[in-house]
């Protein structure tokens, strides 16, 4: 099943012919869909060169593309199918559920259950509100930020990615390091035609893993609403912060009277249940949720400390209401469906603590396989990441921010990419690799194995 047939591959070019031949289905519909959908895709990080293979089941550890291919899942809807994908548990809730609707738009008893059971999780939330998306909690919690503060600046840090809102969609992707500006006191590069230059007044880059992001906070402390931040960097290449800076930077803004902002996105019931907050051991006062909080359907949620998420907490007055208070809505907010998959999904890792002690394991056992191979074979990559999360750079030396990326061989990460998929295992190019619940221990062999496979390709192909 694992096994690619016996073909000489001597290039770049013959690998892509080898998928594109094995694909074909996929190839012909990927061309197909560039007539109607822009590029092909309804996402950037789906566009996988030479194409996006297009998915017919996804079952476990697995998925099945429309050529009936078989690949072992480690992006697992980017981070969202924790427990797998189509859990039972989750899968019958759904089942169970959806006779009785798919959306209100109106309140319903799941909110408020779910609302209980994320507290009990993540007991430093006072407050959580429900919304759609990773996106659409960044924008909410920045604008809930900016009422309760009274300020309107945002800081951020170089490479962490909020969503696709133009507030923060700044210096988080592949830029030079001229575009960057100073390590210690970075420009703000924008990160897509269509931002405003004018963004730039009302949100501050920071540099990540540096010291001197502590007095550019207090420098501009009078204009700062919040400061945001991931504890793992998902889009700027799996960097993770430093504890004694999480600390450090909790306790700075603390001082100051400047909310922190987590963006748990990713982190939030992954690195621990109780996200990246249970991991380094600091309470923020705003945290974001997307991804996992929705159970495989799309769900996403703002919790905070009750003095913060007083802002959205209305009388009913309408008039009352708009002028002193931050508003918030949405029609799918608390959808029926995903309400019932967050809560199955939630509820069993609040159950099954042990699952945690098995991603840590594997994810580390993974990363440091990876990396004894590498330096075995003299090959220049790594594998960095943390607890299930991993992904494979090929560059040396010691990687605390996304620019130091920029010396990456583009050309050996593109050919060791490709051959995870010639080997049937998906990892998307531009995300990150991660196990789930679902991956057993002959799973984990065989990631690894492929892996060793891929590096192997990139250093006979492009080193």
């Amino acid at each position: 099943m694992y096994s690619t047939s016996e073909i000489v591959i001597n290039n770049e070019k013959d690998l892509v012919n080898y998928i594109k031949t094995r694909n074909k289905t996929s190839f012909e519909m990927y061309e197909r869909a560039c007539n109607s959908i822009p590029a092909g895709v309804t996402s950037r990080g789906r566009q996988f060169p030479p194409f996006p293979f297009l998915v017919k089941k996804a079952k476990g550890s697995r998925i099945i593309d429309i050529d009936d291919n078989e690949y072992i899942d480690c992006a697992m809807s980017y981070g969202i199918a924790i427990l797998g994908h189509c859990p039972d548990v989750v899968v019958n809730k759904i089942k169970e559920t959806v006779e009785f609707g798919t959306n209100y738009a109106m309140e319903h008893t799941g909110t408020l259950k779910y609302a209980e059971l994320i507290k009990k999780a993540v007991p430093s939330i006072d407050k959580i509100t429900f919304c759609n998306s990773g996106t659409e909690a960044n924008i909410h919690a920045i604008r809930i930020a900016r009422a309760f503060s009274k300020k309107s600046l945002i800081a951020k840090f170089e490479g962490g990615y909020h969503g696709d809102q133009d507030y923060t969609l700044l210096s988080a992707f592949s830029h030079t390091d001229e575009e960057l500006g100073p390590v210690e006191n970075p420009d703000g590069a924008i990160d897509s035609i269509g931002i405003p230059e004018e963004t730039l007044k009302n949100t501050i880059v920071l540099p990540f893993n540096h010291p001197n992001a502590f007095k550019i906070i207090e420098k501009n402390k009078d204009r700062i609403a919040a400061v945001m931040i991931e504890g793992l960097q998902g889009a700027g290449g799996c960097m993770m912060a430093d504890r004694d800076f999480m600390k450090e930077l909790r306790k700075i803004t603390e001082k100051l009277g400047i909310l922190l902002i987590f963006d748990e996105v990713f982190t939030g019931f992954r690195l621990a249940l109780g996200g990246a907050q249970e991991y380094f051991g600091v309470q923020a006062d705003i945290v974001i949720y997307g991804k996992i909080v929705g159970g495989g359907l799309p769900g996403a949620a703002i919790g905070g400390k009750s003095k913060v998420m007083e802002v959205i907490n209305y009388t009913g007055d309408h008039d009352t209401d708009s002028r002193n208070k931050c508003h918030y809505g949405g029609t799918c907010n608390g959808n029926v469906l995903a309400m019932a998959a967050g809560h199955a999904t939630v509820e069993y890792l609040l159950n099954n603590p042990e699952v945690y002690v098995y991603f840590n394991r594997q994810g580390q056992r993974i990363r440091d396989e990876i990396n004894q191979f590498c330096k075995i074979k003299g090959i220049p990559a790594q594998a960095i990441g943390e607890s299930s999360i991993f992904y494979t750079h090929f560059v040396t030396g010691q990687i605390k921010r996304t620019r130091d990326l920029n010396k990456v061989n583009k050309k050996a990460q593109h050919i060791f990419f490709l051959s995870l998929v010639r080997h049937n295992l998906f990892i998307p190019y531009m995300h990150l690799g991660m196990i789930s619940a679902a991956h057993t221990e002959e799973d984990i062999e065989m990631v690894i194995d492929i892996h060793k496979k891929a590096l192997i390709d990139a250093q006979r192909l492009a080193l």
